[in-house]
């Protein structure tokens, strides 16, 4: 239902494997192929479940649906999270975190271990923890676990599960191959051939057309709150600088005649030299071939007679050619003449034949001449290092608890207020807002913020401009006024009621195929408004070709037992389809081409790998010993959708 819900909890090493912190995910970890974590404690003392010898309790199950949630919305903003929890969001998280806290305690007993000294190294491997060097920053990190109410202990627990993970289940999942055997059946069944018949009763045409009343489209509402209800919004201020707006320091004579005197070699006068050069193996070699060159012969054409080429050295200082070559050699070029043949001269890699192919002279340049280069390059970096400490300093302002209000009045910054604004950057409640550019990147950060009233700073343009911000108000998901929203709720009405009708006649169309009629016969007298029969069909390997989404209608049927028929529901209220399985053709496995199989069985080893993987996380919790409070579950899901109060 939700493709965001779904991909999150894909990968490569089984599912068991895709939740570990989740804060993290998308934002820092290269690979999803992580575990869960058990470290957090319950809240009240309720526990969820019981893994072994850990507990989980409500108030971490809680904190990390949350989160993945936060997650999944970033794929899908417009995802609320009673869709999530309604689309299995709930106990996908809690499948994630008892299977972690298994395979975690079974591991440590088969004798695997993760060192306090790996876990540091993936910690400052992470990119969400570099600091402006792009290496590790402890400030950094350190204001990331506030910023997302995580602790380090947490952190390194969830780290901990993946680095076992990596120890044991990865190796396991790599099927490197399957014999052809195996793949025979799945072949047949990737080449099997079906077809039937299919028709569509529309919803519409058995929509009432009279108007309920409030009282029956209020109590429509709340059976279909999450239909009509609007995501979380958030009232967001910021204040935006950026370089333009920093006082730079103006550059002194002083300080650019202290950079000449420091550089003095950079604007001495000198001589860089490009030569062509053949190395060879020995003496008597190398003095022939000089010989040649001297003669008149070219470098090239005497080397391609040696059976050697010649290469070009792009321009070198004496300095850097004696560093390829020697000191002595890189004398005697220096010393020669433009066209002069130097050599030969022994060094590391054998006997150098070089001829001088250019020679450029770069006169002295005195501080008057190189005044306005040096002035240039050290007021752009007075301008750097400018933005860099007033950005320092509101980091450090924010970071001290000072509010965006308080910020923006010591600065001198402009404080904007946007209206409840959706993670699009749309403002629901006011159609004709436009979102200036700059609150692309602020608004996705803004919906991953802790709470209300929290500074932050987003990065709008790469080292030139910034953002100081807080989320000023949170406003819940929810459906608007009744008022507001009365046309909608009644034409959806409609469309539920004529829904249900079109489901009776595809029911009523079922049985009397079941009972003998045709299709063609059971659509005929159920009515009129009813679609004709249609043939569907294919061949299984077909589904899903080029990326393109498999039709209801044929997942329905390549999944029916030959010669039943079914009804499909069309989301939306739009109707019902009713399906008929006629013909089913599957090769014999063992007459199938071996090329075709072999083309097969390649693309099955992962799926087989993710088996074995699902089979390890099963035999974990069997000996671990889980037990779910089902109860307590149930009260969380209630409180996640907006149906029950909160549990404690």
């Amino acid at each position: 239902m939700i493709t965001a819900i779904r991909a999150m909890f894909s990968s490569t090493i089984g599912k068991f494997l895709a939740l570990a912190f989740v804060v993290l995910v998308g934002i820092a970890f290269a690979l999803s192929d992580v575990t869960g974590n058990s470290a957090f404690g319950g809240m009240g003392g309720a526990n969820v479940a019981k893994v072994g010898s850990e507990n989980i309790g409500v108030g971490e199950l809680r904190d990390r649906v949350r989160q993945t949630f936060d997650q999944a919305r970033q794929d899908q903003p417009g995802l609320t999270m009673a869709a999530f929890v309604e689309s299995g969001g709930l106990d996908q998280v809690l499948d994630q975190l008892v299977e972690g806290a298994a395979f975690d305690q079974f591991a440590t007993e088969l004798g695997f271990g993760v060192s306090k000294r790996l876990i540091d190294g993936r910690i400052a491997d992470l990119p969400a923890f570099a600091g402006v060097s792009g290496k590790f920053d402890q400030t950094v990190f350190e204001n990331f676990l506030r910023q997302n109410g995580i602790s380090e202990a947490q952190l390194r627990q969830d780290l901990r599960q993946q680095l076992l993970a990596e120890q044991l289940a990865a190796p396991i999942a790599r099927m490197p191959r399957i014999a052809l055997g195996m793949a025979q059946p799945y072949a047949a069944l990737l080449l099997e051939q079906r077809r039937g018949q299919a028709t569509f009763i529309p919803a519409s045409p058995f929509a009432p057309t009279a108007d309920p009343g409030d009282a029956a489209l209020q109590t429509f509402l709340s059976q279909n709150k999450t239909k009509f209800t609007v995501p979380e919004r958030r009232v967001i201020q910021y204040a935006l600088f950026d370089s333009a707006a920093v006082p730079v320091p103006a550059v002194t004579d002083a300080e650019i005649a202290k950079v000449y005197k420091d550089n003095a070699a950079q604007y001495a006068a000198s001589e860089t030299r490009r030569f062509a050069q053949v190395i060879l193996p020995d003496q008597a070699a190398a003095n022939a071939l000089a010989a040649k060159v001297r003669g008149g012969t070219s470098l090239a054409v005497a080397a391609q007679a040696a059976g050697l080429s010649a290469s070009t050295t792009g321009d070198l200082t004496e300095s850097a050619y004696a560093a390829t070559t020697t000191a002595a050699a890189a004398k005697a070029a220096f010393a020669a003449q433009r066209g002069d043949v130097v050599g030969p001269t022994q060094t590391g890699l054998g006997w150098t034949v070089a001829r001088v192919e250019d020679v450029t002279a770069k006169p002295a340049r005195s501080l008057a001449q190189a005044s306005e280069e040096i002035r240039t390059e050290l007021a752009k970096n007075k301008a750097n290092e400018a933005i860099v400490d007033y950005y320092n300093a509101i980091q450090d302002a924010v970071n001290g608890g000072a509010s965006i209000e308080e910020v923006a009045a010591d600065r001198k910054l402009q404080l904007v207020e946007t209206p409840a604004l959706l993670p699009s950057g749309q403002a629901p409640g006011q159609p004709a807002f436009v979102p200036a550019p700059e609150l692309a990147p602020l608004v996705a950060q803004a919906f991953q913020a802790a709470g209300e009233g929290e500074g932050h700073i987003a990065t709008i343009v790469e080292n030139e401009k910034f953002a100081v911000y807080a989320v000023k108000s949170v406003v819940a998901a929810a459906p608007p006024p009744f008022a507001q929203i009365r046309a909608d709720l009644l034409s959806e009405w409609r469309f539920a009621k004529g829904q249900k009708v079109a489901r009776d006649k595809a029911r009523a169309i079922v049985k009397a195929v079941e009972g003998g009629k045709s299709l063609s016969e059971a659509v005929a007298a159920a009515g009129p408004n009813i679609g004709s029969v249609q043939p569907i069909g294919g061949r299984r390997a077909e589904l899903g070709a080029d990326g393109k989404p498999v039709p209801p209608e044929l997942a329905l049927l390549f999944s029916m037992a030959k010669n039943s028929v079914k009804t499909l529901e069309i989301p939306g209220n739009r109707g019902w389809m009713v399906i008929a399985l006629n013909n089913v053709q599957r090769p014999d496995p063992k007459a199938i081409e071996p090329q075709r199989v072999a083309a097969i069985a390649q693309p099955l080893a992962p799926a087989f790998g993710n088996e074995l993987i699902e089979q390890l996380a099963a035999e974990a919790k069997r000996r671990v010993g889980v037990t779910i409070n089902k109860d307590l579950v149930a009260q969380l899901r209630a409180e996640l959708t907006g149906n029950a109060p909160v549990v404690e």
